[in-house]
């Protein structure tokens, strides 16, 4: 395999780490474009990281190309799209351009259309974990029309990607409904220790939480808490009204709580429990599928 050429549009913390990684891995020919790197304040740690790694920095996004055949954006989510649109004349069929931006799936496919006459393939990157512990062997989901060739050239160099499939939107859509959960954990966590510990027993509480939520699979646990709330989804809905009152004598934000009660007056308005005909579905595909038909009636 001939040795690649490298390049970053955007040379911030994570282009920086998974381009010192890659120079490790024996990647010689590594480029850099930033539009900061000759700013008075921001420039002098661009350039200073791009020597430390002998990345060399370019003056446009065209000499980026001319040199690279590789080539990640690593800016930010709110520009990943008009960069696309800025570089796409300077793309050619030896491109594999890989975004690794945290854009909605919906910014991914926009981009894939963008490239989709330039001759390039385009690879719609996830990151899955932290660059810093990682640098470029961070867990990384791929999608697109060059996912598979990316992921050859991953595993030349060490990288950990996991391919999903060829359509662009895929990899970065698994990472945005994961984030609803993780972040909305968080969140949980948050008013559930803070309320607890003014009582003096947010240990046990937490005790008692991960007995539930870890003697199971996580799809076991979905398939018991979703389906019996389907059939007791009035009575939650009054507990919810209580807990909230609660926060509230106590001073305690309880935004969670109050976005909890009003999902599950969701399904109350839904009558979910009707459809059910009070019967507890096997799978909670079935309370999903109700959801999705609600959906497509008002859109």
């Amino acid at each position: 395999m001939t040795t690649p050429s490298v390049g970053f549009i955007g040379y911030g913390e994570a282009a920086y780490l998974i381009s010192q990684g890659l120079k490790q891995e024996g990647i010689e020919s590594i480029y850099a474009f930033d539009v900061n790197a000759n700013h008075p304040s921001l420039g002098a740690v661009i350039q200073q990281r791009a020597k430390e790694n002998g990345v060399e920095l370019v003056n446009s996004l065209k000499e980026l190309m001319e040199k690279s055949n590789y080539v990640f954006c690593a800016t930010s989510a709110k520009v990943a799209l008009p960069i696309a649109k800025e570089v796409a004349p300077y793309l050619t069929e030896k491109h594999v351009y890989i975004d690794i931006n945290a854009s909605s799936p919906m910014v991914k496919e926009a981009i894939a259309e963008v490239l989709e006459n330039t001759g390039a393939a385009f690879v719609d990157v996830a990151v899955m974990d932290s660059v810093p512990l990682w640098k470029h062997q961070v867990p990384m989901f791929i999608s697109g029309t060059g996912a598979k060739v990316f992921e050859e050239f991953a595993s030349s160099y060490n990288m950990k990607v996991t391919f999903i499939s060829e359509k662009a939107g895929s990899s970065s859509a698994i990472k945005m409904f994961r984030s609803i959960f993780m972040k909305g954990f968080s969140a949980l966590l948050i008013e559930t220790i803070q309320s607890s510990s003014i009582y003096g027993v947010s240990d046990i509480v937490l005790e008692s939480l991960n007995n539930s939520v870890t003697k199971r699979p996580l799809e076991e646990t979905a398939n018991l808490l979703l389906n019996r709330t389907s059939i007791h989804v009035e009575r939650r809905v009054s507990e919810m009204s209580e807990v909230i009152s609660t926060l509230e004598m106590l001073n305690v934000d309880a935004t969670m709580s109050k976005a909890i009660k009003e999902k599950l007056q969701m399904l109350v308005d839904l009558k979910v429990r009707e459809i059910l005909n009070n019967q507890a579905p096997e799978h909670y595909s079935t309370l999903i599928d109700i959801l999705n038909n609600a959906t497509e009636k008002h859109s």
